[in-house]
């Protein structure tokens, strides 16, 4: 018996030394399950049809293959973003994230991606251009530098409820959105995706993804 509160200590030690890796792709692994579904997999391709690709797979294997990588690379992205702000999740009681990106890459290219880590009582912005093999992390004043003002107003926005500790109105946002895009605004195309991660350790290392688009600005002033 007394070797129970040891192994909890053990096991709680290593929950909470876990890495932002191994927590975006465990918390986010149904972002490859679903293609585990047979039924899911029909919206996407004709499963009737038995061939093979150039790497072997079928293309319902293709899907699965690439849904897993796609998780991991946007894993191993975020740890690389915060290993150069020299922020270590494991030693944080609660940790922020805003990334954006444009959804409209064009042929010349456009994959600067910015946002801004809320972490220690701090912000720390950064920008990158991942259309490079190694791209780097550089700092990049992301409250401060103007964009249009729908862009502005979205992040001004974002960044303010995450401060006043008021999250759960992104989650009410991001509904709110996608019932429009499902409805009045489906033809509305949004042109910039802003990724938010809300890190909580006192909550058995909750980790919250929420995605919202500029359009939710527009459908909050047409209120």
């Amino acid at each position: 018996m007394k070797k129970i509160p040891f192994i909890l200590i053990f096991i709680c030690a290593f929950a909470n030394g876990q890495s932002i890796k191994e927590l975006y792709t465990g918390r986010f692994e149904n972002d490859w399950k679903v293609y585990e579904d047979e039924n899911y997999v029909k919206k996407y391709i004709d499963t009737t049809i038995v061939y093979k690709l150039e790497s072997g797979r079928s293309p319902e294997q293709e899907l699965l293959f690439q849904a897993k990588e796609n998780l991991n690379k946007r894993a191993e992205r975020i740890s690389k973003i915060l290993n150069s702000l020299k922020i270590n999740i494991a030693e944080l009681d609660s940790l922020s994230f805003i990334e954006q990106r444009s959804r409209n890459i064009n042929f010349e290219g456009n994959y600067v991606n910015k946002g801004a880590v809320f972490a220690k009582d701090s912000i720390y912005g950064f920008t990158y251009d991942y259309s490079k093999e190694n791209f780097k992390i550089e700092s990049y004043g992301y409250f401060q530098n103007s964009e249009n003002e729908t862009i502005n107003q979205a992040k001004q926005i974002i960044g303010n409820l995450i401060i006043s500790a008021k999250t759960n109105y992104l989650d009410t946002i991001a509904k709110v959105e996608k019932e429009m895009f499902a409805g009045p605004l489906k033809e509305l195309n949004p042109e910039t995706e802003f990724e938010i991660l809300i890190y909580n350790k006192k909550r058995e290392n909750e980790l919250r993804r929420i995605y919202l688009h500029e359009t939710f600005v527009r459908i909050m002033n047409q209120k």
